[in-house]
């Protein structure tokens, strides 16, 4: 059972380190405002929201088969046999250090959009200055407020 978590923990890794990559391809869209291959990096983004929901049932499936108490991940590692926790303490590291990696490049992504956003609606005031703000300056839809467009970065 130790080392299908372990697998399972390794997988979660690579799939953070693919999204990692995905979200370089989407800064460097945005900074391009290549439309089209940002329509196909929110679709791929969707694969990664789906795989990270089901984080916390597998998660809770071996620590409930382990019979281990720990909350965190980290807790966790140290409930495990000495002989288990080099392996998983390296692993964890790896998956901590994409975790960071993924956060800071989606902040990133997030204020290039708010920024692009922004100029975009005052480039429309200044055209039609009747016209009604369509963005705020947090990116957030001025019709709908409070839905955010930035569900991976809320899913994570």
């Amino acid at each position: 059972m130790y080392d299908k978590f372990h697998g399972f923990l390794t997988e979660l890794e690579s799939h953070f380190t693919k999204l990692s990559q995905l979200l370089h391809d989407k800064l460097t869209a945005l900074e391009r405002f290549d439309i089209d291959r940002l329509d196909a990096i929110l679709k791929d983004e969707q694969v990664f929201v789906l795989f990270s929901k089901s984080f916390d049932t597998r998660l809770a499936f071996y620590r409930q088969q382990l019979g281990l108490k720990g909350e965190k991940l980290s807790e966790l590692i140290e409930e495990l046999p000495v002989e288990e926790q080099a392996r998983f303490r390296s692993t964890y590291q790896r998956l901590k250090t994409a975790l960071e990696e993924v956060k800071t490049l989606n902040l990133k992504c997030q204020e290039l959009i708010e920024e692009r956003l922004y100029s975009l609606d005052k480039a429309i005031k200044e055209l039609d200055p009747s016209a009604a703000a369509t963005y705020s300056k947090q990116g957030d839809d001025a019709k709908r407020p409070g839905d955010h467009p930035h569900l991976l970065s809320k899913s994570i």
